[in-house]
């Protein structure tokens, strides 16, 4: 049996929301910039990936909001049960 090159490869390490939130920001701002492109065909590509990644970018944020509050109200709460006791 002969072995390829994408059975060497190595399996990636799953990725953040915050690494998410980065790349997805990064894509944003190219896409801006070729809003103004003098080709409409490239301006309305570039328009219909600045929805798609606005929306995809809004919904990484909230679930790294969820992720901050949830680590605090379990603060809170543990906080509040080392007082009663």
């Amino acid at each position: 049996m002969c072995t390829t090159d994408i059975d060497r490869r190595r399996r990636r390490k799953p990725g953040d929301i915050g690494s998410l939130r980065r790349t997805l920001w990064a894509s944003i701002v190219t896409m801006e910039s070729h809003l103004g492109n003098a080709d409409p065909q490239i301006a309305i590509r570039a328009a219909h990936a600045l929805g798609t990644l606005s929306g995809t970018y809004l919904k990484a944020l909230e679930l790294l909001e969820l992720g901050t509050l949830a680590t605090r109200v379990d603060a809170v709460e543990t906080a509040e049960r080392a007082r009663e006791r």
